[in-house]
């Protein structure tokens, strides 16, 4: 076997090998040339396939993946993580009292109701909502190939560019609709919206994910009807008919004259979240939706390795893509509640969604931005702005809150 020498200050470090290196930094430079985005899944994958392939008579436990050797082959190589895209990042100083105003109205509705007041206040320190009774939903984009975010590429260079595999891939083709609870179980299954009519799938749908739910539109995106449906089969028959707190954004089909009748029907308090203001606020966008995605991607990398190349892979139809898509998303929200639990349950802690209703534990509140927040007095009366203002687009500067009805 082929040794190959580092020579460090005072020492000298033997690379095992080398072979193998030469030939992941040879199809990462021929990767990145082609545009292709590169994360530590694609190394981690690339050379363990390798090696096998260069070491056909090597017992292929020998070779481990460690943090040390791929913190040694990026050095050696001088690779480093980039960022595909950048955006800057301004908190305005009015969303302070947007906040407080949510906070102080989640506050005041989780107060226990006077004929059992004492009772349910000694029991439970969050109030009339149990944890598995508060809950936050969320709509994310799912793209067919992730390229944005970052790749690896050599150190120095200065426009760092990522290629699709076929066009259109990397916009919307549908979106993630996610409902995390505040005790961190798993109760609604993740759905899956895909643009189309979901017409002459064929036995398509037999194939995808037992534990995800899916649904089809031309928008890709949660509609009126959609919506009423998913509180409808999904939601109200986990909730056990008891109080539930409903963490939502100001999406139009979220709050409908029709939608907001049901919720009120089925003791369901909405809690719209100032638009502009997901980003700190919803428990989802504070923790979950990231690392979840990046696990998902992480999944695909996995199975696009396990069943076919990826010359292979780009051959494949919107339909195998589909497919793929629910489990490796079934997969995720499964893996990253039985890992992940903790994380979930501390989410909706640090954005004041679960705190003590005392205000005791106030001082944990963690909002990006903002120190020292005191939910205060939420007795007071403040001004809100008409809760049946337009809804504007998360990236519109233009900021309004709207306080439910109770």
């Amino acid at each position: 076997m082929k040794r190959v020498e580092e020579v460090r200050v005072g020492y000298t470090k033997r690379v095992l090998w080398p072979e193998l290196e030469d030939r992941l930094y040879s199809d990462f430079i021929e990767r990145r040339k082609g545009g292709r985005t590169v994360r530590q899944g694609w190394f981690r994958i690339q050379s363990q396939f390798q090696f096998r392939a260069m070491y056909p008579d090597v017992n292929p436990a020998i070779f481990r993946f460690s943090n040390g050797w791929f913190r040694g082959f990026l050095s050696r190589h001088k690779i480093s993580l980039r960022s595909i895209t950048k955006k800057a990042q301004k908190i305005p100083s009015d969303y302070e009292i947007l906040i407080l105003n949510w906070l102080r109205f989640n506050r005041r509705n989780s107060q226990p109701r006077n004929d059992r007041y004492w009772e349910i206040a000694v029991e439970r320190a969050v109030g009339r909502y149990e944890l598995s009774n508060i809950c936050n939903l969320d709509e994310t984009p799912l793209p067919f190939e992730y390229l944005e975010g970052k790749t690896y590429d050599l150190v120095g260079e200065k426009t760092v560019w990522v290629k699709e595999s076929r066009s259109g891939w990397d916009k919307r083709q549908a979106s993630l609709v996610l409902c995390v609870f505040a005790d961190g179980v798993s109760r609604v299954p993740p759905m899956i919206i895909f643009r189309g009519k979901g017409t002459r799938l064929g036995r398509e749908r037999e194939r995808y994910h037992p534990e995800v739910l899916v649904e089809y539109n031309p928008t890709a995106y949660m509609n009126d009807k959609l919506f009423e449906k998913y509180i409808t089969t999904h939601l109200i028959p986990v909730l056990g008919g008891r109080p539930t707190l409903f963490a939502i954004d100001l999406m139009g089909s979220h709050k409908t004259p029709a939608v907001l009748e049901l919720l009120q029907n089925n003791d369901i308090t909405p809690s719209l979240i100032p638009s502009g203001c997901t980003g700190l606020v919803q428990p989802l966008d504070v923790s979950i939706n990231k690392p979840l995605k990046e696990l998902v991607r992480d999944l695909t990398d996995q199975r696009i390795f396990d069943l076919e190349s990826a010359a292979d892979f780009e051959k494949w139809t919107v339909g195998d893509r589909r497919v793929m898509t629910t489990h490796c998303v079934g997969e995720a929200f499964h893996q990253f509640h039985t890992t992940k639990a903790n994380l979930i349950s501390r989410s909706f802690r640090k954005t004041g969604l679960s705190l003590p209703i005392d205000g005791s534990l106030d001082s944990e509140l963690d909002i990006k931005g903002f120190t020292n927040l005191e939910i205060g007095n939420w007795r007071e009366d403040f001004v809100l702005l008409d809760e049946r203002a337009d809804v504007h687009d998360e990236d519109d500067e233009l900021i309004e809150f709207v306080e439910n009805q109770n």
